[in-house]
């Protein structure tokens, strides 16, 4: 059984997204963290975010263990996110439950599922100190990496801290309109998701930012998904690493010059189906292939059934992405595998399925693991 700590927090709800504030010892949020690693040097990417100031780390462990130590602020983390840019398993996600007029934040043990968004010096501080301390924190669930970027771009670039170049290193994310030919995965991901959230079958069925939950048109819209369970959908279709991609791709050519990679430097992998029309820049292909897919899937499937089926959750999402990959990766990738061999797929599970019977497709892991199997076996795939 999966072990947790859990910490009780307080629901914060701002324009850009809500967070969750809470108190996590100095010495377990080091377990459970991780810096996302990105200095460019002479077009290599070394370090871990800001580059590690060793002499600054010594400093700030003397004020730990001093008498008037304090530290009021928050560290901002962002939860889900793992290290390679992944969304992490439903297995080992941080998990939000009310607890009466507050919530209870549940972090996997053992896991690295927090971003370190602000604060890495605090916390690294403490490898050199002899005291270990209550810290405030503030965790933003499931924030995809671009959006982490801008956070992270708010308060250090605004206030000076860091430069705007090192901002789009660490998170492939220009605070300027950068060409989208040199957009990241993950930057490429939320922009398809935003389109999608403004046309039918998604429309306004997409949950993230406060301020959009604020300005949603229509209230009334019943079942929804977050923007993280998207874009990783999105990203198994064109990635391996997003990680790895960001860090290739913002390596500069030539040293001392501001001229990067962008798509150019990567390699095309088989196993990812639209990773060709990515590298290619061919966006509105990737763009209609999701499109015509969640149209299919709609068709079929979204328009007849309950909202709480297994289909409409995160997972079952997740389940129609992974089963449209193995059709792309057996077919290639076309209008005509879409319009007809994707959607004969999906007509002819559900003569047998329509995946509403929760006791054989609970929203888990292994959920969609069996429900996943259940549509190969159907469609003869």
């Amino acid at each position: 059984m999966k072990e947790y700590y859990e910490f009780l927090a307080l629901r914060v709800s701002q324009p850009f997204a809500e967070y969750f504030s809470c108190v996590i010892p100095s010495e377990i949020l080091k377990k459970i963290s991780f810096s996302l690693k990105a200095v460019n040097v002479d077009g290599v990417v070394q370090g871990v975010q800001r580059s590690i100031n060793n002499k600054r780390l010594q400093e700030i462990s003397k004020f730990i263990d001093g008498e008037s130590a304090a530290f009021p602020n928050s560290i901002i983390l962002g939860a889900n996110f793992l290290e390679t840019g992944r969304y992490a398993e439903e297995s080992d996600r941080c998990l939000v439950e009310k607890n009466g007029d507050f919530y209870t934040i549940k972090i996997p043990k053992n896991s690295e599922v927090l971003s370190i968004i602000d604060g890495q010096h605090r916390l690294y501080a403490f490898d050199y100190a002899e005291t270990q301390m209550d810290l405030l924190c503030a965790i933003y669930i499931d924030l995809a990496m671009p959006y982490q970027a801008f956070l992270f771009s708010t308060i250090n670039y605004n206030q000076g801290k860091v430069d705007k170049s090192l901002a789009y290193q660490l998170f492939g994310y220009e605070l300027d309109n950068e060409e989208p030919i040199n957009w990241p995965p993950e930057t490429l991901a939320v922009y398809l998701v935003r389109l999608l959230n403004n046309k039918k079958p998604l429309l306004n069925r997409i949950k993230y930012r406060t301020a959009d939950e604020i300005q949603r048109k229509n209230k009334d819209i019943s079942w929804r998904i977050s923007t993280a369970s998207i874009v990783e959908a999105i990203l198994s279709l064109i990635s391996k690493n997003p990680k790895d991609d960001r860090y290739l791709m913002n390596s500069k050519r030539y040293a001392g010059e501001s001229k990067i990679y962008g798509r150019d430097v990567l390699i095309d992998d088989t196993d990812y189906p639209l990773r060709n029309l990515y590298i290619h820049g061919n966006d509105k292909a990737i763009e209609e292939v999701l499109s015509l897919a969640l149209e299919a899937t709609d068709d079929v499937f979204w328009k007849y059934l309950d909202d709480d089926n297994f289909l409409k959750k995160t997972v079952g999402i997740a389940c129609i992405f992974k089963f449209l990959k193995a059709v792309l990766l057996k077919h290639g990738v076309s209008k005509v595998v879409i319009k007809v061999k994707f959607t004969d797929y999906l007509i002819e599970i559900k003569k047998h399925e329509d995946f509403s019977d929760s006791t054989l497709y609970p929203s888990s892991t292994k959920g969609m693991s069996d429900a996943y199997k259940k549509m190969l076996f159907l469609s003869g795939l």
